[in-house]
């Protein structure tokens, strides 16, 4: 007989690994302890060294479908003797090592049960198992266990307690049990109910055409009737957004799929352990007929979402129809998740507030993805059920990075050890209610893995608040501050998912966005580069047009037309009425002036061609004028081939020959969806010849712009058999990647200490 140590490192927390290791050791009848702790588990037994062997193996082989391993090692130790096998809950004092373990929809079996009329959790709103239930979002310390939640106060019935210690039950250890007799209360605003009564009321008032808040896993959702266009039309008043597209909480897939044309891979999405909103393609003569357009004005797609919880799949199938689903927030500020601010303010737009005494400690937004006709995944928005974990590890261990990342759809990125993680989606950093949100999570990872960054990386541009933060943090903890370039992020990135960091062959990777803060001192937003191997050059970009007025021009379509027809008076009478007289003058003398900041945004040229489409004048949300271009693409009968002429002169992208045509397929009033379709052509064919010219077939894509399916789509159709493309994975193409291509910088800098490119364009400043 032989004592082993098996110390098992990654995602092993949280998704009852530790009772599956408890039933396999009891039946090889191996004896000793398992317990958490901040690095992993840790087992000690004792056995023959062929049966500990086998035992080892199975574990590592056979882990819960939930358990993501990245590391293990076993060593022999002195022997010791143990009286069976047991889970310990002492915390073995260890530097954290961790991968944290994401929320977990509801699962299958949790939600038979509380269907279930002779089960003793029907009807219950909290019920959760090993394969189910709140994690992220609720742990306050590491390692995972009950006393280190929200859960803590809650002290488990004497049932609760038997499952707890059933080695054979879906619950044995499971931190977050409870039931009906140790139940989290409920409390719905303005009535006095008994617990039983609470959601039988809800779904009345909501059939009422009432406004509800109720408190979800990360955070508050306002829910109302989806087919009651007045109530829509209420909480777009109530909640000040008049256009933004509201996604739609479905009571089941049979029923979604009456609204929506719900293909496989997006009905895979909409039943997985992280149940985000899925885009799906409108069936405008389903049963959301006459209300749709209220709910996604001027979209051919509808965010469909399944419940994720037993309160909302108990709220939802009381009610029976289709119900509009939307972060609680006040507009332009985080997701409320805290409940005294959730009945002050949040009162002001739903009529009840439905509240529950279980705290929530980190929030997070519903995740929000789409699928190409290809079945490309792509992230719009990465929070519950994904963040924040991200596996596999993309970078080697050799200390801590904090990277700070962007300021628009913020996310930080830290890699530690062997693990990387990448926050939730947490905002625009534009109201100071989003910054205190982004540093309250950061603060809450310093917390839990104790962060001692050697490197702090943060964006180049100078007004960023994340990167004022991010400056902060480098005087505090005595890090090395480095400065990053905006679009060397993004390429770096897509590149790091994909494991090409060290591609020695040429590789040429697009970064079209909104905005980002040039080597030149000019807003970039359509730049290609040539990667190899720690070397980045930009060879391409769109032709620079006059920036107007900052941040406003992302806001107003009508001023990106304004500086696009600026030497096109010919065509000024299309934009013309979009602006008053003491306007037009006032930008006239704007745009006369010698204008010191200039800018390649595609966003920005895309948010122009809208405009004098007749599409908006004004972005009521981010991207609007640009969602709008596409449903328009995607709702044309008339599939063209024909694009408008954008071309490449030494290495910039000239539109002017492009505005021309499309100024004349405007006057001749040719229809706007054929006119959307020339204008993704035309992109899609200028990324073709870029790379031929070039002479690389190796094509790489991020920037909000590849956030658009219907131009990806056309990419991936008219590049099929000619180029290898590579699309992020497990990222968002959008700013919440940032922080990654800034960890893979950082890297390369260290890696190819001699690469001038990396030094000299991707690293403006080094402290």
């Amino acid at each position: 007989m032989q004592s082993y140590h098996i110390h098992i490192r990654g995602m092993v927390q949280g998704v009852g690994f530790r009772p599956f290791v408890c039933r396999v050791a009891r039946a090889m009848d191996i004896n000793g302890w398992i317990s958490n702790a901040s690095d992993g588990v840790h087992i000690e037994c004792t056995g023959t060294e062929s049966t500990t062997n086998e035992f080892y193996h199975h574990i590592l082989q056979h882990s819960p479908k939930l358990a993501v391993i990245t590391s293990y090692d076993i060593k022999e130790i002195p022997i010791r003797i143990f009286q069976g096998f047991s889970i310990l809950q002492e915390d073995i004092a260890q530097e954290p090592d961790l991968l944290l373990t994401p929320d977990i929809a509801l699962c299958a079996d949790c939600r038979k049960e509380i269907h279930e009329s002779t089960d003793r959790r029907h009807q219950y709103a909290f019920t959760t198992c090993l394969q189910c239930g709140p994690r992220y979002s609720i742990i306050q310390s590491l390692p995972y266990e009950r006393v280190n939640t929200t859960m803590a106060p809650f002290s488990m019935c004497r049932d609760c307690n038997d499952e707890y210690n059933d080695i054979q039950g879906r619950r044995h250890y499971s931190q977050t049990n409870s039931c009906p007799a140790c139940a989290i209360q409920m409390e719905l605003t303005g009535f006095q109910l008994e617990q039983e009564q609470i959601i039988a009321k809800a779904a009345q008032l909501l059939l009422q055409g009432k406004i509800l808040a109720v408190k979800g896993i990360g955070g508050y959702l306002l829910i109302c009737d989806a087919t009651n266009a007045e109530v829509i039309n209420t909480l777009r008043l109530r909640k000040n957004r008049p256009a933004k597209p509201f996604a739609v909480l479905f009571p089941s897939l049979d029923m979604a799929k009456l609204d929506a044309n719900i293909r496989p891979i997006e009905e895979k999405a909409l039943l997985s352990r992280y149940a985000p909103i899925v885009l799906c393609a409108i069936n405008k003569r389903g049963p959301l007929e006459t209300t749709v357009e209220y709910i996604a004005p001027g979209l051919e797609k509808l965010g469909v979402l399944l419940p994720y919880t037993p309160l909302l799949e108990l709220i939802s199938t009381s009610v029976g129809i289709p119900l509009i689903a939307t972060s609680g927030n006040i507009s332009g500020s985080p997701i409320i998740f805290k409940d005294e601010e959730a009945t002050q303010h949040l009162g002001e737009i739903a009529d009840h507030v439905l509240l529950y005494n279980r705290e929530i400690v980190t929030p997070q937004d519903d995740s929000v993805v789409q699928y190409t006709e290809q079945e490309q995944l792509i992230i719009l928005r990465r929070a519950r059920g994904l963040a924040p974990s991200y596996v596999p590890m993309l970078f080697p261990d050799n200390g801590t990075y904090l990277a700070m990342g962007a300021e628009l759809k913020s996310a930080f990125a830290i890699r530690q050890k062997n693990n990387l993680y990448v926050s939730q989606y947490l905002g625009n950093q534009y109201s100071m209610e989003s910054q205190e949100a982004y540093k309250e999570t950061l603060e809450h990872f310093h917390h839990m893995l104790q962060l001692k960054p050697k490197e702090v990386i943060i964006d180049a541009h100078p007004n960023y608040q994340v990167s004022a933060l991010g400056r902060e943090w480098s005087e505090r903890s005595g890090a090395r501050l480095l400065e990053v370039q905006h679009h060397h992020a993004h390429i770096a990135a897509v590149l790091a998912e994909h494991k090409l960091l060290d591609s020695s062959e040429p590789i040429l990777g697009f970064a079209w966005d909104g905005t980002g803060y040039g080597d030149d001192g000019q807003i970039w937003g359509s730049e290609t580069f040539v990667y190899t191997a720690g070397r980045m050059e930009r060879v391409a970009h769109l032709k620079y047009f006059p920036q107007l007025l900052g941040d406003k021009m992302s806001r107003e379509p009508r001023l990106s037309a304004l500086s696009l027809l600026h030497h096109f008076s010919e065509y000024h009478h299309h934009i013309a009425r979009h602006f008053t007289t003491n306007e037009w003058n006032l930008y006239q003398r704007l745009l006369n002036q010698e204008t010191p900041v200039k800018t390649s945004s595609m966003g920005r040229f895309l948010d122009a061609l809208a405009c004098i489409l007749g599409i908006t004048t004004h972005n009521s949300y981010e991207g609007e004028a640009a969602m709008q271009l596409e449903a328009l693409a995607i709702s044309e009968k008339h599939r063209t081939k024909y694009s408008y002429p954008l071309p490449l002169v030494n290495g910039v992208l000239d539109w002017e020959l492009m505005l021309d045509q499309f100024m004349h397929d405007v006057q001749l009033a040719r229809s706007r969806g054929w006119i959307a379709l020339k204008i993704f052509n035309a992109l899609a064919d200028a990324i073709i010849e870029i790379s031929d010219q070039q002479n690389i077939s190796q094509l790489a894509f991020s920037g909000g712009v590849f956030q658009n399916a219907f131009l990806v789509n056309i990419i991936q159709e008219k590049c099929k058999g000619k180029k290898k493309l590579y699309f992020h994975k497990l990222l968002s193409p959008n700013d919440e990647c940032i922080g990654v291509g800034q960890l893979a910088l950082s890297l390369l800098r260290e890696k190819y200490p001699d690469h001038q490119s990396i030094h000299n364009h991707v690293f403006s400043h080094t402290r």
